[in-house]
């Protein structure tokens, strides 16, 4: 079994990871330790990032063999957390359930928020060589994807800000508009990610992650907050031709059209449909 020490895993000093936590991940490592089926163990999470909070919780990605992981999935027990070994009032550790498999096509083939997950992730414990050259692949910009998502991210703002918004404000359709700002909102921070070829985090953090970026629409944050407060069908045409204006892929409303409908409308034909659409 390989494991990593406090010098050559953590790296507190550039880190500043608090000893509450490190405390944390260490009784869960020795507890993961002592079962056979657990194969490893890795910090995720804002403590992995640097960017936790005294009272954050520790996120852990357990590898588990895969008949292991396939008990947890029958009991829907991919994702569950664990208060008895933390060692700080109010902690837990946020424990995501997964297998060797789930890794491998990760660093292939892994969405962007699945890679997000990674960055900066530590093995604390292995029975598996050379987990960790596995775990390094995964958090990485996939560029083969980037052409083609900054044309898609731009298709759905086009029809969404130049097409959904004025059809929501002609109908007075509150929902609508309200799922119009929305989806401007999502795929013009999309855009400004691929743009600066920054992964993707998740719907918690994409402001502050498209905010951050080194390049970016004047006001961006600003104008998406207001936006989203107050909904028109102006305020919508306004914010998609300024997003627009940062970046446009040259498409015509028919290519934005054929794009869009591709995209919502006819996913399914080459996967399984989404949750939304099913």
């Amino acid at each position: 079994m390989i494991r990593l020490t406090q010098q050559n895993s953590f790296k507190e000093a550039e880190r500043n990871m608090y000893a509450h936590h490190r405390q944390t991940l260490g009784k869960l490592a020795e507890k993961m330790e002592q079962d056979p089926s657990c194969l490893a163990a890795i910090t995720s999470g804002s403590v992995s990032k640097g960017t936790a909070s005294e009272t954050s919780d520790v996120d852990v990605h357990l590898v588990f063999t895969d008949e292991a992981y396939a008990e947890y999935e029958r009991n829907d027990k991919l994702s569950y957390v664990d208060r008895e070994v933390s060692t700080y009032e109010g902690g837990y550790a946020d424990i995501k359930v997964i297998n060797r498999r789930f890794l491998e096509l990760a660093a292939r083939r892994g969405n962007e928020p699945t890679r997000y997950a990674f960055t900066g992730a530590e093995v604390l414990f292995s029975r598996i060589p050379d987990l960790g050259e596995l775990v390094a692949r995964i958090p990485v910009y996939p560029e083969e994807n980037r052409e083609r998502n900054l044309r898609d991210f731009c298709a759905q703002i086009y029809l969404y800000g130049l097409y959904f918004a004025k059809e929501a404000g002609k109908k007075n359709d509150a929902y609508l508009l309200a799922h119009t700002a929305g989806q401007l909102i999502f795929f013009s921070g999309r855009m400004i990610l691929a743009y600066n070829r920054l992964l993707f985090p998740s719907h918690k953090g994409l402001l502050d992650a498209a905010s951050a970026a080194e390049a970016q629409p004047k006001n961006f944050r600003k104008l998406a907050t207001e936006l989203l407060q107050s909904p028109s069908a102006d305020k919508s045409v306004r914010f998609a031709a300024k997003m627009l204006a940062f970046y446009n892929h040259g498409l015509s409303f028919e290519q934005a059209l054929g794009i869009y409908v591709l995209n919502n409308e006819r996913a399914w034909l080459e996967n399984s449909p989404s949750l939304p659409d099913r």
